[in-house]
């Protein structure tokens, strides 16, 4: 899914704070609230839509960089400018949507064996096995989330201060 602009601006710069946002909060949300039973109870379901709500602005936020992406080699190759070095800016922004998504599915998850354990009759472990897992994900969805989103702000950001030292 390819988004291109929002409102004049580049759609990338706007989508990615959401997932930046949403897949930490929402593993925050799953540490805090996932490790006692009532707890999980009470908040399994809206910790599991935040996380979809981070995975969804995941894959949005992939979608709309590689438009960016094209749209920056093309006007680098128009001004003569030579090639556009991303670093390891996409494959980390790639990692970081596939991550929240198994994140996201995790916490669903959750939310399902501790909801409909009893009725499937999974042993009593269960929740707290698909607990550890999704905790799992969210680290590492988080991780990763981390890592793209510092990367990318470096390359948008690293020379910004040579350009105001000299004033």
């Amino acid at each position: 899914m390819e988004i291109d602009r929002l409102m004049g601006l580049p759609a990338h710069a706007l989508i990615v704070h959401a997932a930046v946002v949403l897949v930490p909060l929402a593993m925050l949300a799953l540490v805090v609230t996932g490790w006692r039973a009532p707890w999980r109870q009470v908040y399994a379901l809206p910790v599991a839509l935040l996380a979809a709500g981070g995975a969804f602005f995941a894959i949005l936020a992939a979608g709309s960089g590689e438009p960016l992406e094209h749209r920056v080699k093309d006007v680098a190759r128009e001004q003569g400018l030579g090639r556009v070095n991303f670093g390891d800016h996409p494959e980390e922004g790639e990692m970081a949507r596939n991550l929240a998504v198994v994140f996201a599915l995790t916490a669903i998850g959750l939310f399902l064996v501790t909801r409909y354990g009893k009725r499937w009759n999974l042993p009593e472990w269960a929740p707290t096995a698909v607990y550890a897992v999704a905790v799992l994900a969210g680290l590492g969805a988080t991780g990763i989330m981390v890592a793209a989103g510092h990367s990318g702000a470096e390359l948008v950001w690293k020379d910004v201060g040579s350009l105001t030292a000299g004033k």
